[in-house]
Parts: structure tokens; C-alpha cells; sequence
């Protein structure tokens, strides 16, 4: 069964450090970046969006295409958009450059959400990790206020006791690699998402 909640793809980087082809279109193993996430979220959530900044280039694939509505290209843009269009009260977000995303701990972080709460977030050693995240639509006043004050960081907008963390512990319990928080972003990422996707491979 399919969670009443939205998944929620941001693609709307400039791909400034991995020139060429866009990040998400990139193959890892068999399947393109988007194509391994796409599937994992269409089996998922009752409702998947992508925000981007080229519509025309996502033509012909199954889910909500939508640009920024308040046109910084950022990240905290790109959520806005993706739950102010939401049909859902909350959505579980990640990049388009994550090529190792586990049903496993979205499946877990989207089990977290409980009243009271408008984000909940891993916390690893290095910190909060905001797109791998579940977010209620209660959050958009708070992010469009910081976008009109220039105020771009994710985490900025967060209230403490609306936040609910999940510790690294739980989420290491599920992935012991974290690889579900690795993305590419450059050259040398790509090169070693492709080395961990054949790796993968043989151990199946």
C-alpha cells in the first residue's frame, strides 16, 4: 500500500561541478540516477513531483512537473514549490542526485510522522540532512518568509521544537553505509557511485 504522503524530487540545480549531461540523467548501473529514484517513489507515494528548471526536458514521465515559484534557484525554492504543490500534508524530499535512496529508511522516516511535528530529519554526525527529509505543507510560510529576506539555508527555517531528529544510530541500524545520503556532484562522485553500483551488484 502506497503512503497517503508526496514524494518530492528536487532537480532544479545548475549543474555547475558535473558539466555535460544533467546529474539526474546520468547512469548508474542499469538505470539512469532519476529512473532508480523514480521507480523507488512511484512504488511509494500515492503522488511524486519533480521540481526543475527545464519542464520540457521531463516530457512524457509519469509525475507532477513543476518549477520554482519564487525563482531563486535553490534548494529551499525548490522545496517550497514542491509542497505548496503537494496534495499530501507532508512529503518526503530528496535531490535528484541521491543514486542509492533505500525504501528502507524512507519507509522509516515516513513512519516518524507523527502531530505536532513539521519536520522530520536525520541527524548524523555532520549534521542535519535536509534532502533526505519528510516535510509538512505547514512549513511554507516559515520558508517564504526566509526566501523574502534572501534567507536561502534549509535548516534556517526550522523551529527546534517542531523538529523531530532521528538519530544516526536508528538510521545506520538500516544502512550501515549511509550510502542513502550520497550524491554526486562532481566527476569523481560519479565515478565512485559507479564503483559502489557494481559493488552492490555482487553482493546480491
Amino acid at each position: 500500500m502506497k503512503f497517503d504522503c508526496t514524494g518530492v524530487i528536487l532537480a532544479g540545480g545548475n549543474n555547475s561541478r558535473l558539466p555535460g549531461k544533467k546529474k539526474m540523467f546520468r547512469k548508474i548501473g542499469d538505470l539512469t540516477i532519476l529512473d532508480s529514484i523514480y521507480r523507488l517513489f512511484s512504488s511509494l507515494f500515492k503522488e511524486v513531483i519533480i521540481v526543475v528548471n527545464d519542464p520540457e526536458d521531463f516530457a512524457g514521465w509519469d509525475m507532477t512537473v513543476v518549477t520554482d515559484i519564487i525563482p531563486s534557484r535553490c534548494a529551499l525554492a525548490g522545496l517550497h514549490a514542491g509542497l505548496f504543490y503537494a496534495s499530501f500534508p507532508n512529503a518526503y524530499v530528496t535531490a535528484c542526485d541521491t543514486p542509492f535512496i533505500k525504501q528502507s529508511i524512507i519507509e522509516y522516516m515516513v513512519d516518524q510522522i507523527e502531530p505536532g511535528y513539521e519536520v522530520i530529519i536525520p541527524k548524523t554526525n555532520d549534521g542535519f540532512e535536509p534532502l533526505s527529509a519528510v516535510y509538512s505543507k505547514d512549513c511554507l510560510p516559515l520558508i517564504e518568509a526566509n526566501l523574502e529576506k534572501n534567507i536561502i539555508m534549509i535548516k534556517k527555517f526550522f523551529r527546534e521544537k517542531k523538529v523531530k531528529k532521528v538519530p544516526i544510530e536508528q538510521l545506520k541500524a538500516i544502512d550501515p553505509d549511509m550510502s542513502f545520503i550520497f550524491n554526486v556532484n562532481t566527476p569523481k562522485d560519479l565515478e565512485l557511485a559507479k564503483t559502489m553500483a557494481n559493488k552492490i551488484k555482487g553482493d546480491q
